[in-house]
């Protein structure tokens, strides 16, 4: 699990460069996914029990760029840092298109799946990433999207 974390960690200092946190959607869990207990409102996390990472976070933009902007911004940072493009997503948060993406890492135990997605909203940046070991992405991968297709944004 050591590497869905560094997944983790990769995907969410992509967004730290140019956000700061706050507040404003509603998230539940994917389906048989567990909720952290510390889930502030501006962060929601979620597990399953074999380690499939869920979390949705909200982010105020220090400044305004276009959903074009973005997608550049997060492919550009995933593939400099090593990442491979597996997916293009077509999905919706909070009714809105969003730009999503499934990135692969390869590592000594094999390869790791990232899903990141993102919209934005007001002042606001709402961002979901979902990290695991490819297999165990897999088979939890229709349950993380349809969690994502049910976020609203206050």
């Amino acid at each position: 699990m050591k590497s869905g974390y560094r997944l983790w960690g990769m995907g969410y200092g992509v967004i730290l460069l140019i956000l700061a946190s706050c507040a404003s959607f509603n998230a539940k869990a994917p389906n048989n996914f567990a909720e952290y207990s510390d889930n502030d409102g501006s962060k929601f996390r979620a597990i399953s029990p074999d380690g499939v990472l869920y979390r949705v976070s909200a982010y105020e933009q220090k400044s305004q760029a276009s959903v074009s902007f973005w997608k550049d911004a997060f492919l550009l940072k995933m593939k400099n840092s090593n990442y491979k493009q597996e997916d293009s997503l077509s999905i919706t948060i909070g009714g809105k298109a969003a730009i999503g993406y499934i990135f692969s890492f390869a590592n000594s135990a094999g390869s790791d799946l990232y899903l990141v997605a993102a919209v934005p909203s007001k002042d606001e940046m709402i961002v979901v990433e979902a990290s695991a070991k490819s297999a165990k992405f897999e088979d939890r991968k229709k349950d993380i999207l349809d969690a994502i297709g049910k976020i609203t944004i206050d």
